[in-house]
């Protein structure tokens, strides 16, 4: 497991930039692609691709997620995706994993104030509140789990895998 390294950054875009984002991924123009499963054998979870294998995925890639790339600055990209969980009466939570197999950087791009929340290292059990325009950038190999929320009818991250 990787070292427990991380950091939280609370207001990362410019309100403007964050608000456009915001936007487009509350409105009814964004495809959101059902799966079964977050990790293995768990809870259902929307995702819409932005970057994946070498190469945009999303017609809203350029517009809405290279400015946050400008304040990201990784070297190189390995898959950029949102997640939309909706909510439930009881909070869910994920299988701990690790997005990569390798390491790389993680980063969560909370789209929304909500009590879900982010859980990083299985023993240490650190808890990161969903917070509006607060990001979460950690090692890969750090394993952690997303819990749902039961306040808001929708939790929407963007999960940043980069070098």
């Amino acid at each position: 497991m990787g070292n427990l390294d991380y950091k939280v950054i609370d207001n990362f875009l410019d309100e403007k930039i964050f608000n456009n984002l915001k936007n487009i991924l509350f409105s009814n123009q964004i495809n959101w692609f059902f799966l079964p499963s977050m990790t293995k054998n768990d809870h259902y979870f929307f995702n819409h691709c932005f970057y994946n294998l070498y190469k945009p995925h999303s017609e809203f890639f350029n517009e809405y997620i290279t400015p946050v790339l400008e304040k990201l600055n990784p070297l190189a990209l390995v898959e950029i995706r949102a997640n939309l969980i909706l909510k439930e009466d009881n909070h869910y939570q994920s299988n701990f994993h690790v997005d990569r197999p390798f390491q790389c950087k993680t980063a969560i791009l909370y789209m929304n104030t909500c009590n879900g929340y982010t859980i990083l290292d299985e023993n240490k059990k650190i808890k990161i509140h969903s917070k509006e325009n607060k990001l979460l950038v950690f090692n890969s190999q750090i394993k952690h789990a997303g819990v749902s929320q039961t306040d808001e009818e929708r939790r929407i991250v963007i999960n940043f895998n980069y070098f």
